[in-house]
């Protein structure tokens, strides 16, 4: 790995949250193009966030709403005095 690969894999997630100056957005895609074990790290990361993503808004089902508030009041949880 080379010391490129180490400075792109440490602003890894800067980079795909947009938190970076547009210089360093650039110099790491040029690094990309050129280093496939990054480009293929990089595309992995931002597929996992992009199911992270979807996964969370998502509603959760009846039957899980449900479950949870029994046990909620089974365990006392909605128990304002304890």
């Amino acid at each position: 790995m080379s010391r490129y690969c180490e400075k792109s894999a440490h602003r890894m997630y800067s980079y795909l949250d947009k938190e970076i100056t547009l210089v360093r957005r650039v110099r790491i895609r040029f690094h990309l193009r050129r280093c496939p074990p990054c480009a293929h790290g990089f595309d992995f990361e931002e597929q996992l966030k992009q199911r992270i993503r979807r996964a969370n808004r998502e509603e959760p089902s009846a039957e899980l709403m449900d479950r949870l508030w029994t046990f909620l009041q089974q365990h006392g949880a909605g128990d304002e005095s304890g």
